[in-house]
Formats: structure tokens, C-alpha cells, sequence
């Protein structure tokens, strides 16, 4: 009872928010890296959601079992031009009730030129091992949450939020002194001069009422 007496007050708090959303401008491919690169010319996609603009499955939100979310199953071509040496892969939510934000869900780096596939295990972090590693090997940047990814939870009453998956392919490899210490805002300094290439695909999310 107290669960979804609070999800009401969040719900009105969030719908007086709604208006509050489309941050577009702060979103990785809007940044100067991207400057010469415009147009998205890789084709990304989800084969679990199908094209881009569609519903996100419940396990891909909040309202997976474990209330984290999982990654959806992503495949994506090589650039039609360019020789890659890696790829970032980056999910972003620009919708988020706060002025100016986007909601970095996950930024993992170093995935091999080929690799043209992610799935939720790729991204989970290798406790085995030290340092910001996940299973397949990549390196990611923690979200706010300090996990390696999270998937989608919009505000109750604040409607659909956009999830955007985003692959950058690389012209040379990305070189930091300590991998562990890269934020976003770093990893978008260090893109300039090596965007080759990028893809794009969009999830939608819009949390229910507890019932």
C-alpha cells in the first residue's frame, strides 16, 4: 500500500515535470567529435525490439526481476568506408526531468573492431578481475547508479522516455593513462579526430503503475 501511495505522489510530482525532456543536444553524437560525421551510417539494431522507435521488453527495465534492467541484444554492420579499430558503444537517456541532463545508462570501450554484436553479458562487470572490465573484456565508465549498466526506468507520470543506443566506430584506438579514472565528459575529448563512423537505435520506455 505504501509502494503505490508513493508512486501517486511521484506520479503527480513527474507529470507537473512532463515538459522537461528532449536534451537531444547533449547527446554524444551532438557532440564536436561528431562535427564531421552528421549522418548515422551504420545500421544498429535490436533483433528483440525490432526498428528503431519501438518498446523496449520489460527485462530490458526496471521491471526485470532483479529491478536492474538488462541489456537488449544489439547488432550493428561495419562503416561502408574506414578501416575501424574499435568501437564505443554508449546508451543515453535525454528525457530525464532535470534540465540540461542526459542519463548515461552505459559507456563501454574497447570492444574490437570485430565485434559486431553486445549482449546483456558483455557488458556486466567481471568481478574477477580489477578495474572497470566487464565479461567480454571491454572497459565502461560507471552511471551515476556505479554499476556498469542499468536499463530503462522513466519517472512515474513523466511518460515515454527515449533510451538511444548508440555505436561509434574508431579510426585509431583510444589511449588513456588510467582507464579506471575516464568519465563521460573525457571520453567525449578523447573522440575528437577518431570518429570514423556511428549507428543509432531507440528504445521506448514509459513506467506503469504498481498494481
Amino acid at each position: 500500500m505504501f509502494a503505490l501511495v508513493l508512486a501517486y505522489l511521484q506520479m503527480i510530482l513527474f507529470k507537473a515535470l512532463y515538459f522537461i525532456r528532449n536534451h537531444d543536444k547533449n547527446l554524444i553524437c551532438n557532440s564536436v567529435a561528431f562535427k564531421d560525421h552528421p549522418e548515422a551510417t551504420i545500421n544498429l539494431e535490436s533483433p528483440e525490439c525490432g526498428l528503431s522507435g519501438g518498446i523496449l521488453r520489460d527485462h530490458h527495465t526496471c521491471l526485470d526481476e532483479d529491478g536492474q534492467g538488462k541489456l537488449p541484444e544489439l547488432r550493428w554492420n561495419l562503416p561502408p568506408t574506414g578501416q575501424v579499430a574499435e568501437f564505443v558503444l554508449i546508451v543515453e537517456d535525454p528525457d530525464v526531468p532535470i534540465p540540461f541532463m542526459v542519463f548515461t545508462h552505459g559507456l563501454f570501450f574497447g570492444i574490437p573492431a570485430t565485434c559486431l554484436a553486445a549482449y546483456n553479458e558483455d557488458v556486466e562487470k567481471n568481478c574477477n578481475v580489477d578495474g572497470r572490465v566487464t565479461y567480454a573484456g571491454w572497459h565502461f565508465v560507471p552511471n551515476l547508479l556505479g554499476s556498469a549498466y542499468v536499463g530503462a526506468a522513466a519517472p512515474y507520470g513523466h511518460g515515454f522516455h527515449r533510451y538511444v543506443f548508440t555505436i561509434v566506430a574508431l579510426s585509431e584506438p583510444l589511449q588513456f593513462v588510467k582507464p579506471d579514472k575516464v568519465t563521460v565528459g573525457i571520453m567525449k575529448a578523447a573522440l575528437v579526430d577518431k570518429v570514423l563512423a556511428w549507428g543509432q537505435w531507440v528504445g521506448h520506455f514509459k513506467r506503469p503503475l504498481p498494481r
